[in-house]
């Protein structure tokens, strides 16, 4: 097991405050990002390389706070609820794992991503996520009041309706053709006018060179997923539903005081996965040709920062707790 002693913290550019100087730095550059590039016009689909720049800021944001996570379940001088960090750890990983199907998917082959081999991850990803955030709950013998039940209650209603509507609404994807052009115009034969109903002229396009064809597995593993997309989709969004009202429970239980920041900073990142993910099943569902790239998903970016963020103030309040307690000691 490894050990950090506080002397070896103040030197470690991983400590909650530096941690939250680039995390704010990161979330500002994905959000540059989305919003200079992620618009483009309606039959233009999105460069490669901001694609590759998406998930790469997802990824390197993941394999950090990930390991931030993991740091906590292994350090001595966590007190308490060292599971739930372990927990959050598995979880991020299972979602890195995912999200490079995804990609792979997507960008490699051409295929539809939501049939992935990501989605066993993702799946992973919220049963792990959940019972970490239940964990930290009951952990900390979280209680609400009457006044704070009833916020819940209300937030859970929002989150049933909207997960409602895109469920059980059809989608409707329209195609938007271009209509013939009518030309009135006067012909040699006589003076009578005829109406001639000229089609849209072909714009020439160079020749685009096919994408190369995609491991048989991978179409094998393709046609297997597509079936099931509907019902991934389903499974999505009921856990968002658990996880946003976990997500509400724990925010209105360590309201106010340092030492419940860095579980507010954990049911901000659920919530900022909870926006992403409603965001993606609506466009997924309701979008034709959908591909990601859309402003709506720098809220994973968001979501992944706030978690390692959490981990590390996490971090720093277990060792200023060590240190108080030696001090006391040593008056005493």
């Amino acid at each position: 097991m490894t050990k950090y002693s506080p002397e070896k913290l103040n030197s470690d550019w991983l400590r909650g405050e530096l941690v939250i100087y680039w995390g704010l730095v990161w979330s500002a550059i994905a959000l540059i990002l989305y919003l200079n590039f992620s618009v483009v016009e309606p039959a233009t689909a999105r460069p490669s390389w901001f694609v590759l720049s998406t998930i790469s800021l997802e990824e390197i944001a993941l394999i950090i706070s990930g390991w931030l996570c993991w740091r906590n379940w292994q350090s001595e001088y966590i007190a308490g609820g060292k599971a739930v960090w372990l927990l959050f750890a598995i979880a991020i990983a299972s979602f890195f794992v995912g999200n490079l199907w995804f990609v792979l998917w997507e960008v490699a082959w051409k295929l539809n991503p939501a049939a992935s081999a990501g989605n066993p991850f993702f799946v992973l990803f919220y049963l792990i996520l959940i019972a970490g955030v239940r964990l930290a709950i009951l952990d900390r013998d979280v209680r609400l009041v009457p006044q704070q039940w009833t916020i819940v209650a209300g937030v859970v209603a929002v989150g049933l309706t909207l997960g409602c509507w895109l469920t059980t609404i059809p989608a409707r994807a329209e195609r938007i053709l271009l209509p013939p052009i009518a030309v009135v115009g006067t012909q040699p034969q006589g003076t009578s006018i005829v109406t001639q109903v000229i089609p849209s002229p072909a714009v020439p396009q160079s020749p685009v060179p096919a994408p190369a064809r995609p491991p048989e597995w991978v179409l094998a593993i393709d046609r297997s997923m597509r079936p099931l997309v509907s019902t991934f989709n389903l499974f999505y969004v009921l856990c968002d539903l658990v996880l946003l009202t976990l997500a509400v429970i724990l925010l209105l239980g360590f309201w106010g005081g340092q030492l419940g920041l860095p579980w507010r900073m954990a049911a901000q990142a659920v919530l900022c996965f909870y926006i992403a993910d409603t965001w993606f099943a609506y466009a997924n569902d309701r979008v034709q040709g959908y591909e990601s790239g859309f402003i709506m998903e720098v809220f994973w970016i968001f979501g992944i920062v706030q978690f390692g963020i959490a981990a590390a103030l996490e971090f720093d309040n277990s060792i200023r707790a060590r240190r108080l307690a030696r001090r006391r000691t040593a008056i005493k």
